[in-house]
């Protein structure tokens, strides 16, 4: 368990550090920008779950897919669909691919399509509702003194652990059959 803890400790460092990046150096909001940002975001998230199966580097594989994945399904929504809607798309669609690895690539018995899609629906919809609550924190605009990067990550702490957790701790009690 330590390590997922880590692991999720790790997850928001990353995303702060993406934040801190997109802020501080001004990066254009671009689709190759959005897609990179993914892919190594989601390569961190895909590294926890890869570490429940004892499967970091696959884990990492798997997760800069998803993020991938997520970036694509987010710019093919926005212009039509709108920001709030394609993030939205973007955040379930994220958990699901990576519930899909996990259960499918990353274990050695496969798990049941319909348990996939239950953890994976679970894990975006209580990370979805955890980032709902942080999401002024995150992406609104700064208050006066700037932008602190500690909230930053303090929120993106409570965005990612939600459904890092339904995942691995999915993988623990398959194993210990409880």
């Amino acid at each position: 368990m330590l390590r997922i803890t880590l692991g999720i400790l790790g997850v928001a460092a990353v995303a702060t550090a993406g934040d801190a990046l997109w802020y501080e150096l001004g990066v254009e909001h671009r689709i190759l920008a959005g897609i990179v940002h993914g892919a190594l975001l989601l390569a961190a998230a895909g590294a926890v779950v890869g570490l429940a199966s004892d499967r970091p580097a696959a884990g990492t594989t798997a997760g800069a897919a998803a993020g991938v994945g997520g970036a694509v399904v987010y710019y093919a929504l926005a212009g039509w669909a709108g920001g709030r809607v394609a993030m939205g798309a973007a955040w379930g669609s994220v958990w699901l691919l990576l519930a899909i690895f996990s259960g499918r690539l990353l274990r050695s018995r496969p798990s049941p399509w319909s348990v996939i899609l239950a953890r994976g629906s679970q894990a975006a919809v209580l990370s979805g509702l955890a980032f709902l609550l942080v999401l002024r924190a995150l992406w609104g605009p700064p208050p006066e003194g700037g932008r602190s990067y500690l909230v930053q990550y303090g929120a993106w702490l409570f965005a990612w652990a939600p459904g890092l957790l339904t995942l691995t701790w999915a993988r623990r009690i398959d194993e210990n059959g409880r």
